[in-house]
């Protein structure tokens, strides 16, 4: 299989492909497996079982069953990081084997990493031994004993693994990757931040293949807490047709100069065309404000030479209402818009994973396939642009990816066509 690239809209002598792609998800541990469950209308949301989720009754898109990636990495340790481990490793392996990278191809001071990756919780398990050793006789904790002895029960790089970039080392040194690396945190616009900044290395020479994606936060007590306090989260019901629940998933794509790409004779998926970064919260929590949005995806427009009516599809980055008027603004100029998209009501927010999961499942839907739009809670909800059930010939998507603090990125990707 041969790609062919037509009319190249990126301002660049050797634009920046996509060989590889690879994800792990609540509907599944591949990215063929999760836009299958997409295009059949499945969802990944589910009430929360496995821990007490308070009387609000929240729902979650969990990954359950991550597939497993034979690692030297202490297991202790790799509890400690949890699921942001399980979800990095898989979704790389994937990107790297869909790129046809092996081990040696490269030499491992070329291959870039970047990952924009969410925060890392405790597990109290990790400290009750160290708590039950220094509890007295009245069943008080006497801190005495704690320093004396009990601290002694707790794993040692504990600390340590609650860092997210932790998971990020023990990913890169699993597949010895030790080029030009940054760790973006932690929401959507990181996992963008990410692929931004693997494009400038691969652009400037510092790096000949990269790996850039993003992992989101393990769902647990902790991050509904978070989430909630930050108004990113709703109780159900609070917000009628636009409940927000969070969602677990890795998501990473494999970069290459064009010329590196068909020297090597990889199959090419996708090219970046352009980026778009801007920063404004509003008063109210969980809202990056519509001037922001519209300055992301503006920015993502001018680097990639594009008017706004040659983009075909947009995937949201969180289906706010300043991100409806951001886009209205921008592409309602009297030709036909684009459609816009959400598959949160699916996958839930992602976080950092979430425009790099949407660019990889975007970039996986043939063309003309007949979306399974619906209204209100769907599993593509359709925010804007042709009626229902439509088809789409995407060749062209902008993804945004929006933070509640403020910050928003948007990212332009473009198909390739292919001939046998």
């Amino acid at each position: 299989m041969t790609a062919t690239l037509d009319s190249l809209s990126y301002p660049s002598t050797d634009p920046i492909v996509i060989t590889g792609l690879g994800a792990v998800c609540s509907l599944g541990n591949s990215i063929a497996e999760i836009t299958r469950g997409l295009m059949s209308g499945k969802s990944g949301a589910q009430q929360i079982t496995d821990f007490d989720a308070g009387e609000l009754a929240f729902q979650a898109a969990q990954v359950k069953n991550p597939p497993a990636v034979k690692t030297d990495i202490h297991p202790q340790l790799a509890r400690t990081m949890g699921k942001h481990l399980s979800l990095l490793l898989p979704s790389i392996e994937e990107a790297l084997d869909r790129a046809g990278i092996g081990s040696g191809m490269f030499d491992s001071r070329d291959i870039g990493f970047f990952a924009g990756m969410g925060m890392v919780d405790y597990h109290i398990e990790d400290l009750l031994p160290a708590v039950l050793k220094s509890l007295n006789q009245d069943g008080d904790l006497d801190y005495d004993r704690f320093f004396l002895s009990g601290y002694q029960e707790i794993y040692p790089l504990w600390p340590l693994g609650m860092l997210n970039n932790v998971a990020f080392c023990q990913a890169a040194i699993h597949f010895c990757l030790r080029g030009e690396n940054c760790v973006f945190s932690p929401h959507g616009d990181a996992g963008i931040a990410a692929v931004s900044e693997a494009v400038k290395v691969l652009e400037e020479g510092k790096a000949k293949v990269a790996l850039a994606g993003g992992v989101g936060e393990q769902i647990s007590p902790f991050s509904l807490a978070r989430a909630r306090l930050k108004g990113l989260i709703r109780p159900p019901g609070e917000n009628p047709g636009a409940d927000i629940f969070l969602g677990e998933g890795g998501a990473m794509l494999v970069l290459e100069p064009l010329s590196g790409a068909l020297n090597r004779g990889a199959d090419i998926l996708g090219r970046i065309a352009g980026f778009g970064f801007s920063c404004h919260r509003e008063e109210k929590p969980g809202c990056a404000s519509r001037r922001a949005i519209a300055s992301a995806i503006e920015g993502a427009l001018s680097q990639a030479a594009l008017v706004p009516g040659r983009i075909d599809l947009i995937m949201a980055g969180s289906s706010s209402q300043n991100e409806l008027e951001a886009v209205h603004e921008i592409f309602d100029t009297g030709g036909e818009a684009p459609v816009m998209v959400s598959a949160e009501a699916a996958l839930g927010e992602i976080l950092a994973a979430g425009p790099i999961l949407n660019a990889a499942i975007g970039l996986s839907i043939p063309d003309s396939t007949p979306f399974p739009f619906c209204p209100q809670s769907s599993v593509f909800r359709l925010l804007s642009g042709r009626p229902f059930g439509g088809s789409l010939h995407a060749r062209r998507i902008l993804v945004n990816g929006i933070s509640y603090e403020g910050r928003c990125a948007s990212m332009i990707v473009e198909k390739v066509g292919e001939t046998i």
